[in-house]
């Protein structure tokens, strides 16, 4: 995945360098996998960027998760999906 092409397409104004950082390092790491992978990946971005004091907004854990999906087949996508919306019923 090109991390340039797909950071030009989100809206990544008022987001620190240290975040966007984290971010890069992701879209690197996660090439390709299922969901289940796509999770891991998440999980373990999310606990080195809170090991180093940068949390994450709603708005850019979204950024996180289209940048992840893209990587991912449309059946694994879907899978994908399907976690997200039950972490997010989860947390209410």
């Amino acid at each position: 995945m090109n991390f340039d092409d797909v950071f030009n397409a989100q809206n990544t104004k008022g987001i620190s360098p240290e975040k966007l950082a984290f971010l890069k390092a992701m879209a690197s790491r996660q090439a390709g996998g299922n969901a289940q992978d796509m999770m891991a990946a998440l999980m373990s971005i999310s606990g080195a960027a809170q090991k180093q004091g940068v949390s994450f907004n709603e708005q850019e854990r979204d950024m996180m998760l289209e940048l992840l999906l893209k990587n991912l087949s449309p059946e694994e996508g879907k899978k994908a999906r399907s976690m997200i919306q039950m972490m997010k019923k989860m947390r209410r």
